[in-house]
């Protein structure tokens, strides 16, 4: 117990980082990009890190990252529809959001794990992310209303720390920070301290990305913020991606024991810092090229 509630301190300070970071860049920097790192896989990478074979978590979660790309893009598309509560403060509507889509999550996710050895193998989900991530862009992708000023601003690192402190350091982000920490410990529980299968499923909930969607949608207009949805499901493909990569990575790696976790956490860094690099590059220019044959 002792274990798993420091792997959780770990999940937990990286979750409450991605969050902060994502609604961020959604409010003021790239919405794309922000739909593109929903589903960054720092926390089922670390699943993936502590578990007894790196390849069965990873064929694990293939599946579940699909749901979870799903889950996201829907959520942008409907989440005013199925939960519009015109007179309730920004903070209220937030949380109902995380929770309604929370419960669908957790009605989709069983079925997907129980029917896994049915699905395709990796390279059939990948076929089928890439078939999915085409259509979405085919139908739904957004044209730019200001093609002249399409691209993210170009500001100075210690602007964006600004910015940033701005956006949270306040009494509107320290209750959203609050409701993260809080939702996290609660879906903690749920996983670790109950012996149900299905309730030990809500450590796999991609937390960060639901708060960041909801967060977003009561700070921007709903125009903006569903430009997000244009990318969501292309991120979750290369989250799979990044997830065969460093479990392959990982059981070659010549070490035992506590250095292999080391050493393993080393290169789970390096690789996510690469991997968000690659992403922050990438990102403007796939969107410039749609841009372009949608505008």
């Amino acid at each position: 117990m002792i274990a798993a509630a420091g792997l959780a301190l770990i999940k937990l300070v990286l979750g409450l980082g991605v969050f902060t970071a994502l609604g961020y860049l959604g409010k003021f920097y790239d919405k794309r990009l922000a739909g593109m790192l929903l589903t960054f896989p720092i926390l089922n990478s670390i699943g993936i890190l502590s578990g007894d074979d790196p390849l069965a978590v990873a064929d694990a979660v293939y599946a579940v990252v699909v749901l979870n790309g799903l889950i996201l893009f829907f959520m942008i598309c409907f989440c005013e529809r199925l939960t519009p509560m015109p007179g309730a403060s920004a903070n209220a509507r937030l949380a109902a959001r995380v929770v309604v889509w929370t419960g669908v999550w957790a009605i989709c996710a069983p079925l997907i794990t129980n029917f896994r050895d049915s699905l395709p193998s990796f390279a059939g989900i990948i076929a089928l992310q890439i078939i999915l991530s085409v259509v979405a862009v085919i139908a739904i992708w957004t044209p730019p209303r200001d093609t002249a000023n399409a691209g993210p601003p170009r500001l100075i690192l210690s602007e964006h720390l600004r910015a940033m402190i701005d956006l949270w350091g306040n009494a509107s982000g320290y209750v959203r920070m609050g409701l993260f920490i809080l939702s996290f410990g609660l879906l903690f529980l749920a996983a670790n301290v109950f012996t149900s299968k299905w309730l030990g499923m809500f450590s796999a909930v991609p937390l960060p990305g639901l708060f960041a969607i909801a967060t977003l949608s009561v700070m921007n207009a709903q125009d903006d913020f569903k430009s997000m949805r244009d990318t969501v499901l292309i991120g979750a493909l290369s989250v799979n991606l990044f997830n065969w990569l460093f479990a392959h990575f990982l059981i070659n790696l010549p070490f035992v024991g506590v250095m292999h976790t080391v050493a393993g956490l080393i290169m789970l860094v390096a690789m996510m810092a690469a991997d968000a690099a690659l992403l922050f590059w990438l990102t403007p220019r796939i969107s410039a090229v749609f841009d372009r044959l949608r505008a």
